[in-house]
């Protein structure tokens, strides 16, 4: 980790504090969501799928087993500790265990005055950018619409968290044939697998944060810290809403998470290790709808 930070001392303009937020230690406060229009199923389905990136139905998302140890780089040192202690508070709200001070940090938020053509710069130097994160990633992450970037390191573990043990007879990958993450027994559903966030790195640019608020670019980040994530675009007149959309309609995003970025946190790290996408995506569905109902 000393060496991925090493590695991105680039990044950070003149000046540049780092504001360690797992040395958070009080409950956090309560966090109120806002009165939101019901909506149906379908069309939180749909938003669930673009959230998480669309992914596969039946394969485990990534989460953090570990406990979050966050730092926030930014040259304005009193918002890098804002919003370092708003995304604590949503990692505990969303019961993520978080790490005390003096931790090694396996989450990283930087702000940069051209995090492209910083990164392009550590791409072409070949310098090591994060942990477990590759050129290959790098390049990939070069095509974001929004003015971020995000590179998630992590491994695939058995469902306990012992290492996946190769078979030469099964071939594939670490002795796999292919996912094998699921297996059917007396009529109950085993997970064999999970995905294991090793370290999370975003990059946002200094002029798209201009005119927003700590707690809107702290909620956007906690998504894309703590969960897998996708781009998304506006959504119609009428469709759920969420902090997702900070970055390509700022002007119409929502002043802070809503309900189903918050039910999408809760239901990744409240259902078991493994659980698939559409378990966790079904479950932020059912909670934001049920919570719609109870607050007419």
């Amino acid at each position: 980790m000393k060496q991925a930070l090493t590695a991105l001392a680039a990044l950070a303009v003149p000046g540049t504090a780092t504001a360690p937020a797992a040395a958070q230690e009080a409950e956090p406060p309560p966090i109120v969501v806002e009165g939101e229009k019901p909506q149906t199923e379908k069309a939180l389905d749909e938003l669930a799928r673009d959230i998480a990136g669309n992914p596969r139905p039946r394969r485990p998302l990534a989460r953090f087993e570990q406990p979050l140890c966050l730092m926030v780089a930014a040259g304005d040192t009193g918002m890098a500790q804002e919003v370092a202690e708003r995304i604590i508070d949503n990692a505990k709200a969303a019961k993520v265990n978080v790490r005390g001070s003096g931790c090694k940090p396996n989450a990283l938020l930087a702000f940069s005055d051209d995090a492209q053509a910083q990164l392009r710069a550590i791409r072409q130097s070949g310098r090591r950018l994060f942990a477990g994160i590759s050129a290959r990633d790098i390049d990939a992450a070069m095509g974001a619409r929004d003015p971020v970037y995000v590179f998630q390191a992590s491994k695939q573990t058995s469902a306990s968290g012992e290492p996946i043990v190769s078979s030469p007879e099964a071939g594939g990958t670490n002795g796999i044939a292919g996912p094998q993450n699921v297996i059917w027994s007396a009529g109950r559903l085993k997970r064999l697998t999970r995905e294991d966030l090793l370290a999370v790195l975003v990059v946002v640019d200094n002029a798209a944060i201009a005119g927003l608020t700590a707690v809107q670019i702290a909620d956007y980040a906690s998504l894309r810290l703590l969960a897998p994530t996708g781009e998304v675009d506006v959504a119609e007149a009428g469709a759920p809403r969420t902090i997702m959309t900070l970055f390509v309609a700022p002007d119409r995003a929502p002043t802070a998470m809503t309900r189903f970025d918050r039910a999408y946190l809760r239901s990744l790290y409240r259902l078991p290790a493994g659980s698939y996408a559409f378990e966790v995506l079904r479950a932020a569905v059912k909670e934001t709808a049920k919570g719609a109902e109870d607050q007419e």
